[in-house]
This record gives C-alpha cells, sequence and structure tokens, in this order.
C-alpha cells in the first residue's frame, strides 16, 4: 500500500485549560452523586468471580446503564484500570473529560472513523493487564441491539465478556434513543453479572449471529427494560 492508498485516522480533538476547568463543577457533583449508590448484587457468587478474576475481562453493558459503569468499575475492579472507545470528535473531547472523573480511561476512536486502530488499541490495553468496557448497542443505537465492535477485540484477544447490567430502584429516564437512565442519588442498585469465554460467543458461524448472541445474554440479566 502506497502512501496515497494509506488512510491516516484523524487526530483526536482535546480541550483546552480553560474548557476542562469547566468540567470541574459538574465532575465533582458527579463523583459525589455516584459515591452514594448503594449496590447489590444479587448473586454472591457473581460478586466473589468479579472481584477474584485477576485477568482482563470486556466489562460489557447496556448504553443506558453507562452512568454507573465506572463507580462501579472502580469499587470491585479496583486493581486495574478499565479503558472505554471516546470518538475523536469534539463531543468526544468533552465525555473524555467527564468519564475521566468516573474512573473510566479513554482510548479514542470509533467504528467508522479511526476504528481499526481503536480496536487495536483496545487489545493492547486488554494484554496490558487492563480491563475495557464496551457499550454493544451504543453510541447511536438502535437500543439493546448489539454491533460487532466488542466481538471484533474478544476475537483478538481471547479475553472474556463480564456481561453487567443494573436494575435501579428510584432512578429517572431521560427522553433519549435508549432512555438513558439516572439513578437518584442514596438510592439502591442491584446487580446482575454474568462470566462467558469468548467461545461461547464466537463459535457462531456469522457475526451476525454472534452478536445476536451476546445481545440475548445480556438481555437475560435486564430486568427493568421499559
Amino acid at each position: 500500500m502506497n502512501d496515497a492508498q494509506r488512510v491516516i485516522p484523524p487526530v483526536p480533538h482535546s480541550l483546552g485549560f480553560l474548557q476542562k476547568l469547566l468540567i470541574l463543577p459538574f465532575g465533582l457533583l458527579y463523583r459525589f452523586w455516584v459515591s452514594t449508590i448503594r449496590f447489590r448484587f444479587l448473586n454472591e457468587a457473581s460478586q466473589k468471580e468479579t472481584e477474584e478474576n485477576k485477568y482482563p475481562v470486556i466489562i460489557t453493558l447496556w448504553h443506558n446503564r453507562l452512568f454507573l459503569a465506572g463507580e462501579w468499575q472502580r469499587r470491585y475492579r479496583r486493581d486495574r484500570k478499565c479503558f472505554g472507545l471516546i470518538s475523536g470528535s469534539r463531543d468526544g473531547a468533552w465525555l473524555e473529560a467527564f468519564y475521566g472523573w468516573s474512573g473510566i480511561h479513554s482510548v479514542r476512536g470509533s467504528s467508522n472513523r479511526g476504528g481499526s486502530k481503536a480496536i487495536r488499541d483496545l487489545v493492547r490495553k486488554l494484554k496490558d493487564g487492563h480491563d475495557i468496557g464496551i457499550t454493544p448497542d451504543g453510541s447511536r443505537g438502535p437500543c439493546y441491539v448489539a454491533k460487532p465492535g466488542g466481538l471484533l477485540v474478544a476475537k483478538i484477544s481471547r479475553a472474556p465478556f463480564l456481561l453487567v447490567s443494573f436494575e435501579y430502584g428510584w432512578h429517572l429516564k431521560l427522553k433519549s434513543w435508549d432512555r438513558f437512565v439516572l439513578p437518584f442519588p442514596f438510592s439502591k442498585v442491584r446487580v446482575r453479572t454474568e462470566l462467558i469465554r469468548p467461545d461461547d460467543i464466537l463459535s457462531n458461524d456469522s457475526v451476525e449471529e454472534a452478536c445476536k448472541v451476546l445481545g440475548e445474554e445480556l438481555m437475560k440479566l435486564t430486568i427493568d427494560r421499559d
């Protein structure tokens, strides 16, 4: 491939000092908010498996459960960092700054622009011993329909999927494409998890079928899906 044919991923946008300063009060509010949440695993064996598993995993949850992902990972997977894919756009730069407050580190890219590099970067994080987080229906939906990005990472890295779902007590659902869920401060959140080997998903004949199986397994943990 010559230089004219080589596709060079665009340089991700980043925020300046003053823009990061604007995020500060929202970040502090977020940290206080999620610190008041009371998690409870519905299965003690699942909690033990989550905390004692020493290998890197692909934390997998629906996009509308993303608000608590960083706090949950910080409490129950505290021995390792977690990286997530965030768009290289200007909007992604704001998200990167905000999610930094949740403890989620970023890999910049998307499935459309710089996607192959982003996937390689995620695989590298797993091989370095870190967790990664994916939302199989994000970032634009359709809601509860899995896409193949996470499957490609699992196929290359051979890392297992750690499926996670939150069942909320008091909460608010936004009028977004995924009905994004915001738990009220000091509310209780029930946690369901399942660890799945990549071969259990990737043994299917097609990517479409594998996506369907991944989505079905995650939906089994999803209770308040209205």
